[in-house]
């Protein structure tokens, strides 16, 4: 690995293989970074010699400008990883080497790696409460009925300080089990969407057509819920990969969102809508007053990702009816470019497209930095892949730098 010489004070992470890409004119004028800032990236590069990928936190680029590759420079991470970032700490887990690593800007302004630890199954579920003091992430098995692992992580030191043996949810007589779709603390409660799934293995749903929610206490979690919420208006809440399953809003309401689409994952595919569901602030139970039906807004397409936005408002990506395969998990590949971004207004129930994106690919996004009522994102077709700044409030994009390889993965501000 390479040492970085350059203050990490905004980081985003960006899975990238290398293609050949068009060059297009961008618009004129264009928002650039403000002087004296300094952004990085993560980019992902597959190999060709071998199997083994790297990933790179390059520093100093121009999101707005210019191409962004990692051809001679960056610090290296082997292997595929999701990443999250909590206050000031990059926490950056691996899917295959099962070790979460951590690192900061010291006073040097380098990149300075901190504490690590280990864990038996990938990571795939992370969270932090709101004030930050506390970085969560869940392990669980995909077959078999052992309980889930929740780690409490402190997002100062990176070091981990607590374990819980969690059982979210078993039912051995009907074969099925649970894997977590999101990790959200509200006040005293820890919230975690399931889908309820065959215990054998391979991701099919006995009953994709209801939504559930394991409630805890929190900070002094209990190895079992309190209680588990359901609701049959729609699908199971999230897809695979996504943390932002559940928001929470400026309101205290929480917001979640189902897909239930073959394509997304949900085998068989539910026969409700797609839309989000409502826990009001202070509630403990799904708002039976409320149901945004996202398949109604938008003429039949599926919501497949969301995350706050500010305002009341989530970005999201919408699978477009006419173009959505009925194949399995062909939303998260990249021979289908049917994502239209969009601004929901939570409160009003309202779709709006994002103006100047087009289709797209996307397979799996960390959570967003919203700056000044902007949000960074990373929009890949056919042709070629760049970083779009989306004003939320006029829900207008602007054409940034161009990714020489394939996606960008979130926004940090470190």
């Amino acid at each position: 690995m390479k040492t970085l010489n350059r203050a990490l004070l905004f980081a985003l992470t960006c899975l990238i293989t290398f293609s050949a890409c068009s060059d297009d004119n961008d618009p004129d004028p264009k928002p650039v970074i403000p002087e004296g800032e300094e952004w990085a990236v993560y980019l992902k590069l597959d190999k060709s010699r071998d199997e083994n990928e790297s990933e790179y936190i390059l520093p100093g680029v121009d999101l707005m400008q210019g191409a962004i590759s990692a051809e001679g420079q960056g610090y290296e991470i082997l292997g595929w990883n999701f990443v999250r970032s909590v206050g000031k700490t990059l926490f950056v887990s691996g899917y295959g080497d099962n070790k979460c690593n951590s690192y900061q800007v010291d006073a040097t302004k380098a990149v300075k790696k901190m504490a690590s630890f280990t864990f038996d199954n990938a990571l795939e579920m992370f969270g932090h409460t709101k004030d930050r003091q506390y970085m969560l992430a869940m392990e669980t098995n995909r077959t078999g009925y052992d309980n889930s692992l929740l780690y409490i992580v402190d997002p100062i030191t990176g070091e981990n300080k607590q374990k819980i043996s969690l059982e979210l949810f078993v039912d051995k007589e009907a074969g099925t089990k649970s894997l977590p779709s999101a990790l959200v603390v509200r006040g005293d409660k820890l919230f975690v969407p399931l889908h309820i799934v065959d215990a054998k293995g391979g991701y099919t749903y006995p009953d994709p057509n209801a939504a559930h929610v394991a409630i805890f206490p929190f900070p002094n979690v209990t190895d079992k819920p309190e209680k588990i919420i359901k609701d049959t208006r729609t699908s199971p809440i999230g897809v695979n990969g996504a943390t932002s399953s559940i928001i929470e809003a400026d309101n205290g309401n929480l917001y979640s969102f189902s897909c239930g689409t073959l394509s997304s994952g949900i085998d068989p595919a539910s026969s409700k809508p797609s839309g989000l569901l409502r826990i009001n602030k202070g509630a403990t139970e799904f708002d039976k007053d409320y149901f945004f039906n996202i398949e109604e807004k938008t003429n039949g397409g599926k919501i497949f990702w969301m995350d706050y936005a500010g305002d009341n408002k989530a970005i999201a990506r919408i699978l477009v009816k006419e173009m959505d395969p009925d194949t399995p998990w062909a939303a998260f590949g990249r021979e289908v470019f049917h994502q239209r971004l969009v601004i929901l207004d939570l409160e009003a129930k309202t779709v709006t497209n994002v103006a100047n994106v087009p289709l797209h690919a996307k397979r799996y996004t960390s959570p967003v930095l919203v700056e000044n009522g902007k949000v960074y994102v990373s929009v890949e077709t056919a042709e070629d892949a760049h970083i779009y700044q989306v004003d939320v409030a006029s829900a207008t994009a602007v054409k940034g730098a161009k990714i020489e390889g394939k996606t960008i993965k979130g926004f940090f501000k470190l």
